[in-house]
């Protein structure tokens, strides 16, 4: 009788990836809930059985995603135009570094914050947001998250500049 983690992929594709497993890919336990009358699934539930049936692997570079997705919809968080040598190349947000080692990871973000405020606010709100979506969506606990201001920006010079209008002075 095979297990879920020995059933072939829906693909048809038995063989192992090419090189083995990603050298940044942590993996971790998950109890995976127990559906009763399922095919195969025994109708006792406890999360001893459901993390011996498989295990959720999730790899560092979504860890990332979230976390950055996180601490750009955070409030006091802003996107910035990049640009280089006078030509647009768009927006970007916040952007992180993960590291880790079992169940526990390590994130640097890099962020871009609304002005004025109070940046230790702002900071503190990004903090518990990512962390909170973080531990909640992946198998993982945040050791640490330091937190970096990649850019001050003022959101309503950025609005008037969207809208064709460029202010004349400073304190318009």
């Amino acid at each position: 009788m095979s297990t879920p983690t020995d059933a072939p992929s829906p693909d048809g594709d038995d063989a192992p990836p090419a090189g083995g497993a990603s050298p940044t890919a942590v993996t971790a336990p998950v109890a995976v809930p127990n559906v009763a009358g399922g095919p195969g699934v025994p109708d006792v539930p406890g999360d001893d059985e459901a993390a011996e049936r498989g295990r959720l692997d999730v790899a560092l570079s979504v860890v990332r995603k979230i976390a950055e997705y996180a601490a750009d919809h955070t409030a006091g968080t802003v996107r910035t135009q990049r640009r280089l040598a006078g030509l647009d190349l768009g927006e970007s947000g916040a952007s992180a570094r993960v590291s880790g080692y079992g169940e526990q990871v390590d994130l640097r973000l890099e962020v871009p914050l609304a002005y004025p405020a109070r940046i230790t606010d702002s900071a503190a709100a990004v903090r518990d947001h990512v962390r909170d979506r973080v531990q909640s969506l992946t198998p993982y606990r945040v050791r640490s998250l330091d937190i970096g201001v990649s850019a001050l920006t003022d959101p309503s010079i950025r609005a008037a500049a969207s809208s064709g209008r460029t202010p004349t002075s400073r304190t318009e």
